[in-house]
């Protein structure tokens, strides 16, 4: 493999006054940024002369999304890479159906979409632990504790226990950031992508530690609660999260086999049919034990098996260690007041809606009237009423599907 020496003219630190030369595998670590026709393309970066780490330890710049090589969380020199960027994390909380993820917020910032950086992830960790425990109190950021985490097969409602926690106050909702996501299918990653089980469970832990700590770094006082809100295909991950932050509430949201089955498969929605190439080693498992072939399978038969695997790992969790909230979509949330009465106050917010419940009871009201998934910027002129009354149609294929993997749904 070719070695290449990288000459880095932004400097990674403030102290640094010269260029920096980085030596990086061209085969496996993500270069670090070098001008380019395509980079002068794009208009000028309003930070190009501020120090990178600087803007990350003031919480000006934020963690985007993650970069990982085959050695990344091998017990050798592997490194994690992050890109961050100058984004306004907080559109969700003035209209989170409209920014109902983090992606949706960065996608408004030209500075992520044009000029976003990568840097190595145990630098800017180093980094910003040594801010936070050592600077004066008056520039430290505000580190949240995880209250509660969110976990749901998809289109079973998760979306609208988000928007209603983002109507409080003193509340921030992580909303399915690609970085948790990419931290907790690292390992699975690795080994689909570069056939290579060199990965460290330590490393991996601290990778989704660290990445959890970065994005739990506020500048607002009022807030008390950080939720995350995962995406669907993390809640394989329960386990090992819970493992971690033992102490935070979770919730998982299902729904009636045949209907999350079909919406699951429409055309413009069917992700889960990557897990044919891309299993986690949970789906895996299950098809090796029930002896299926996943590449022997069918689109609505591999999403099956995905969405049964979700269901059973959230299910023998609440029933072994005693914790989590199963929630139907059916019969639990689309019950009058379920939210207000038993789904927010299981997850600490009893105290807020003593304080003021017609508040809490109007913005919930207005949360559960607007659809969770007017997606970016440009859907102002979509309808936003929310029908509780939806037609899904289930098709032979649907239901035979579902009658073969997820009956236990």
């Amino acid at each position: 493999t070719a070695v290449v020496t990288i000459t880095v003219a932004s400097p990674l630190r403030s102290d640094d006054q010269q260029r920096r030369q980085l030596t990086t595998n061209n085969e496996d670590e993500p270069p670090i940024e070098e001008q380019s026709l395509i980079a002068m393309q794009f208009t000028a970066n309003p930070y190009a002369g501020r120090d990178k780490i600087e803007m990350i330890k003031s919480g000006e710049a934020k963690l985007a999304s993650l970069r990982l090589t085959p050695d990344s969380l091998s017990e050798g020199n592997g490194r994690v890479y992050g890109t961050f960027c100058v984004f306004d994390d907080q559109l969700n909380k003035k209209d989170p159906a409209v920014y109902p993820t983090v992606d949706h917020m960065v996608q408004t910032s030209d500075h992520c979409n044009e000029n976003r950086y990568t840097l190595p992830l145990d630098e800017v960790v180093e980094a910003v632990t040594s801010h936070d425990s050592g600077s004066i109190r008056s520039e430290r950021l505000k580190k949240l504790p995880l209250s509660g985490m969110l976990f749901h097969q998809g289109f079973s409602g998760a979306g609208l226990i988000a928007n209603a926690l983002t109507t409080f106050d003193n509340t921030v909702v992580i909303s399915e950031h690609s970085a948790i996501r990419d931290a907790l299918n690292a390992c699975d990653y690795i080994h689909n992508r570069f056939k290579s089980n060199a990965c460290s469970t330590s490393k991996h832990q601290k990778l989704i530690e660290d990445v959890i700590s970065l994005l739990s770094r506020s500048s607002d006082s009022n807030i008390e609660h950080m939720f995350l809100k995962l995406d669907s295909a993390s809640s394989v991950y329960i386990p090992l999260l819970r493992e971690i932050y033992p102490d935070a509430k979770w919730t998982f949201d299902y729904r009636k086999a045949e209907h999350v089955l079909a919406k699951s498969t429409e055309l413009k929605r069917s992700t889960c049919v990557l897990k044919k190439r891309q299993p986690s080693s949970v789906m895996a498992s299950q098809a090796s034990e029930h002896n299926f072939v996943l590449e022997e399978l069918s689109t609505h038969e591999v999403c099956a098996l995905h969405l049964s695997t979700l269901v059973n790992v959230a299910s023998q969790e609440h029933d072994s260690t005693g914790t989590g909230m199963l929630i139907s979509y059916e019969d639990d949330l689309l019950k009058e007041d379920a939210l207000i009465e038993t789904i927010l106050p299981y997850l600490g917010l009893q105290k807020e809606i003593d304080a003021n419940p017609s508040m809490v009871r109007a913005r919930v009201e207005d949360v559960l009237s607007t659809k969770t998934n007017l997606r970016g910027i440009h859907s102002q002129d979509v309808d936003s009423q929310w029908r509780n009354q939806e037609s899904v149609h289930v098709s032979r294929e649907v239901r035979a599907a579902s009658q073969l993997f997820m009956q236990r749904v």
